[in-house]
């Protein structure tokens, strides 16, 4: 197999474009998400659950998730 060069301003412009979608998808996926109404009524009750002091510890969510994550795998042993 044999190596081929390529010119510096060719992958310049490789890198750009991924970078120019990367950016487009970001944007597009932030559009959809405001134009959805589940997901929209899903951030209000959020934000209004945590404006009134319904949180937990990040390492309470962490102990949760890690449990879950060990009876998941125990189920995929079984």
């Amino acid at each position: 197999m044999e190596t081929v060069a390529l010119p510096r301003t060719l992958v310049e412009k490789m890198l750009t474009a991924g970078e120019s979608f990367a950016k487009f998808t970001d944007e597009l996926e932030d559009f959809l998400l405001s134009q959805d109404p589940k997901f929209i009524a899903r951030m209000r009750a959020a934000r209004a659950s945590h404006l009134a002091g319904k949180t937990q510890p990040l390492e309470k969510l962490e102990r949760k998730l890690s449990e879950r994550a060990k009876i998941g795998a125990m189920d995929r042993k079984s």
